[in-house]
């Protein structure tokens, strides 16, 4: 009977060192060669506009909403090893984290998917995944939620003018 009890704990043990959060799995995954990673966090922000312009901006506020955001890319055929593998580590790490779906689009072979979880404290993960055929990008945005901050459902400002203002019809 102990050694029964024994090995159940053990493999209980070993079940839960598998789990993966995703912090693991960013690290796991930007250290392997068939991803590109990108980590914008700290207080500064890198702004780059399509005219080859870049100007760097550090200021105590910039980064109170949103503390870091970090992009893993991949780009294969949706059916290799690597994709599955990375989907299936990505799907444990949603379920284990208990994330809400808060958008899913999908249209000619391309997804889109948003994911968000409260984290107490006023503090909220936010996960945007895009998918097609060759290519998988996940990005991930940690940091204070709030009126200004991540929220469910919020539309992402996708203007294409230089002044970021809409365009009036």
């Amino acid at each position: 009977m102990k050694k029964t009890i024994l090995l159940i704990a053990v493999l209980c043990i070993a079940a839960a060192s598998q789990a993966q959060t995703l912090q693991s799995l960013f690290d796991k995954y930007s250290e392997d060669e068939h991803f590109e990673y990108v980590n914008l966090g700290g207080g500064g922000m890198i702004v780059a506009t399509s005219k080859g312009n870049v100007a760097k901006a550090k200021n105590p506020d910039s980064g109170s909403k949103r503390e870091t955001t970090k992009i893993l890319t991949l780009t294969a055929s949706s059916d290799s090893q690597i994709m599955k593998a990375f989907e299936k580590d990505l799907n444990a790490v949603l379920e284990a984290g208990k994330f809400e779906t808060t958008l899913e689009t999908k249209s000619k072979g391309e997804s889109t998917h948003m994911y968000y979880r409260s984290l107490g404290n006023n503090r909220a993960d936010q996960l945007i995944l895009t998918k097609t055929k060759t290519e998988l990008s996940l990005m991930w945005t940690s940091g204070k939620a709030g009126k200004a901050g991540m929220t469910p459902g919020v539309s992402l400002n996708t203007d294409d003018d230089e002044t970021g203002d809409a365009e009036k019809s």
